[in-house]
């Protein structure tokens, strides 16, 4: 098999893969949307199609994070990105308002498991916002 090197064949080879990779994230919705009105959300939650459509909602907003900081950079190169205690604030105050949500909402949790879901939601926020900033704190130093 020969490496394309044909810029047009890359490109339309590309599209196609992201054709494929839509088509079988829209299969995978409806089968977890199916099993979620046929079983519940907790058994659609237990089926391993579920775990297989959250890595791959994951990877790709991963590999989307290094497309979006390029994009920003190429915008505003010279601009310094905003201090890092503003990125731990913003997931600190994004993962008290779940907590708090997670106790005062219909649910009722106790403080216990808010605190458990406030703690996610703080870290889950916390990681790709610090990797972003370190990504620009990086380009912004090797722009100097």
């Amino acid at each position: 098999m020969k490496i394309i090197k044909d810029e047009r064949l890359q490109m339309q080879s590309l599209k196609n893969i992201r054709i494929a990779f839509i088509v079988q994230t829209v299969g995978i919705l409806a089968i977890l949307l199916y099993e979620t009105i046929t079983v519940g959300f907790t058994q659609a939650r237990a089926n391993p199609i579920w775990i297989v459509f959250m890595l791959s909602a994951v990877v790709l907003g991963w590999l989307n994070l290094r497309i979006s900081v390029d994009t920003y950079e190429n915008t505003n190169p010279r601009k310094k990105p905003a201090p890092y205690y503003r990125v731990i604030m913003l997931s600190l105050g994004v993962g008290i308002a779940v907590m708090l949500l997670a106790v005062l909402g219909p649910d009722k949790s106790s403080v216990n498991e808010a605190l458990l879901v406030g703690a996610i939601v703080f870290i889950c926020f916390l990681a790709p916002f610090s990797f972003v900033h370190f990504l620009q704190k990086k380009r912004t130093e090797d722009h100097e």
